[in-house]
């Protein structure tokens, strides 16, 4: 019999990418059976589901769900969104852990992030949506329950939606990506619908060999230059990055302070000390090279995803 892997979050990007795989993967298919669990069965992208796999209910909530979601359940993988209370984010992430361990669950694989708090010595505190995540990875840690752990770089899906990432057209009619940081800080970019499963997957084929590993998921680290390069050549605009002032950048974001000091400190951190610290190229190299299967580059995805300027 195939163990029971359950997935939370398996209607968004990194779950959905999970269950995907391992449908596809002529070896992760028979070793294992997904179950989906979701708070709202009959939402449309849970009932898109339920024509591959089970879909099930369980409500962080609603505890008496999660225990019956969770029995018989092998392998856990979870994921959690992003919540106004970063205090909610890490009772969900330890609530779903517990149960887990209670129903006795063998492995839990959890999606995590840097802290940023530890890696920049305290220099930035308002990425709590990272550091929340490392302190509930530190929890998981420590329960008498096999782990492992994917911490993804920045979505190459965030191009889509993140306006200061957008290139904007000057007044002088020029094409640039305005920051007020250096055009050579590195981004490790993730293709998070097409890749989290090959990361995953490499952890579901050899559970034993990644036991308390965390694979630093990204293609690469590119440098702002080089992805502009890159977006250059794919809209056939000759687009460069301008260097601003933190106030006008602070003015372009047209967003509440609270998210512009969030991205304003992403930034600074991608700078110094790096994503995923000193050693991030290293560490993402040694994942992309154990992902099961190739990963998605910038130029295929925007190849795919044609940036829109306008």
């Amino acid at each position: 019999m195939p163990n029971i892997l359950a997935i939370f979050g398996a209607t968004g990007q990194q779950g959905g990418s999970i269950v995907d795989y391992v449908l596809n993967d002529p070896e992760l298919s028979q070793q294992y059976q997904i179950r989906a669990i979701t708070r709202d069965v009959n939402s449309g992208k849970a009932k898109k589901l339920q024509d591959k796999v089970e879909v099930v209910h369980g409500d962080v909530a609603n505890r008496s769900s999660l225990e019956t979601a969770l029995t018989g359940v092998h392998t856990v993988f979870i994921m959690t969104a992003p919540l106004l209370s970063p205090d909610v984010e890490y009772d969900t992430v330890k609530t779903i852990a517990d149960v887990a361990l209670e129903k006795d669950a063998k492995y839990i694989i959890f999606s995590t992030l840097p802290s940023v708090h530890e890696l920049s010595g305290g220099k930035y505190t308002k990425l709590t949506l990272f550091d929340i995540k490392a302190k509930a990875e530190q929890y998981i840690r420590k329960l008498p329950i096999k782990s492992a752990f994917c911490s993804l770089g920045s979505f190459m899906e965030n191009f889509e939606t993140a306006s200061f990432l957008t290139p904007r057209k000057e007044e002088d009619g020029t094409w640039a990506v305005a920051l007020h940081v250096s055009p050579n800080i590195q981004w490790p970019l993730v293709n998070a619908v097409s890749d989290t499963g090959k990361f995953v997957g490499a952890i579901l084929a050899e559970p034993t060999k990644f036991e308390g590993k965390t694979l630093c998921g990204a293609t690469k680290m590119y440098s702002l230059s080089e992805m502009l390069s890159i977006m250059s050549k794919a809209t056939g605009k000759d687009i460069s990055h301008k260097r601003i002032s933190p106030e006008e950048f602070r003015k372009r974001m047209n967003l509440p302070d609270a998210m512009v000091d969030m991205f304003m400190e992403m930034l600074g951190f991608l700078d110094e000390p790096g994503y995923f610290g000193p050693e991030g190229e290293k560490l993402v190299t040694w994942a992309a090279n154990n992902a099961r299967g190739k990963l998605t580059t910038f130029e295929e995805y925007l190849e795919a995803h044609p940036l829109r300027l306008e």
